[in-house]
């Protein structure tokens, strides 16, 4: 600073101001992105604290993952971003809706819903075998089997079992024959195929919305901590 009769010139240093400039910017966006990430993971234990909850037992809460962009903890952005998603398949994904979501479960046609068992084979396992499927890849025809008021109905298939596996197989006059050689017989019965669910209305046990209610403020929170952080280590 230079003085000229009574007057002060002020000499500013353009790069040293740049420099602050660009590091205050950087600063505050990387206390937007720790702010992100706290929140983002809080709110992740709060959905797995709300699904073990209501599950009691089973590892289900631990479904729950979450992702912070951009990836690396020193990476900033103008607008980080968090997401809080269901880790897992369409069993998974299935079981969390049937825990957050109202509906009703039933077949297609709105009647029982039928669930392959073992004895369906690996098709049965793999994708959604209906019972008319079934029967035409076997040839064999399904009976229903009602077991009372408290028990699911069963559609059974005549025949047996495979030890190993226990898919169905069908007591064939070959496997008859086979069967005399090795010095014994293969008793027919009642092979489960299908249970049969009633449709029954299922309700919500907890509101994703409600849990992640409050998380604006929390942001807004937590940013102002990480900014203060930031500022004091500035020495402002």
């Amino acid at each position: 600073m230079a003085r000229s009769e009574g007057f002060a010139d002020l000499v500013l240093d353009a790069p040293a101001l740049r420099n602050v400039r660009e590091e205050t910017i950087r600063g505050m966006l990387g206390a937007a992105k720790r702010t992100v990430d706290i929140v983002t993971r809080e709110y992740e234990k709060h959905l797995e604290a709300a699904t073990k909850g209501v599950t009691k037992q089973g590892n289900l809460y631990r479904a729950w993952a979450s992702d912070i962009r951009p990836k690396g903890k020193n990476q900033i952005a103008r607008e980080p971003a968090g997401f809080i998603y269901i880790n897992g398949g369409e069993r998974t994904r299935g079981a969390i809706a049937f825990l957050t979501e109202s509906g009703r479960v039933q077949s297609q046609a709105g009647g029982y819903l039928a669930i392959p068992l073992p004895a369906a084979g690996s098709r049965g396992r793999s994708r959604n075998l209906t019972p008319g499927e079934w029967e035409r890849q076997t040839g064999q025809r399904l009976d229903y089997v009602y077991r009372g008021p408290n028990r699911p109905a069963l559609l059974v298939a005549r025949g047996t079992s495979n030890q190993r596996t226990g898919a169905y197989r069908a007591i064939t006059r070959q496997r008859t024959a086979a069967d005399e050689r090795r010095g014994f017989q293969r008793g027919e019965q009642s092979v489960p195929i299908f249970v049969l669910i009633a449709p029954f209305a299922f309700r919500a046990r907890f509101s994703i919305e409600t849990v992640l209610r409050g998380s604006d403020a929390r942001m807004a929170a937590v940013f102002e901590q990480e900014a203060r952080r930031f500022r004091e280590g500035l020495g402002l």
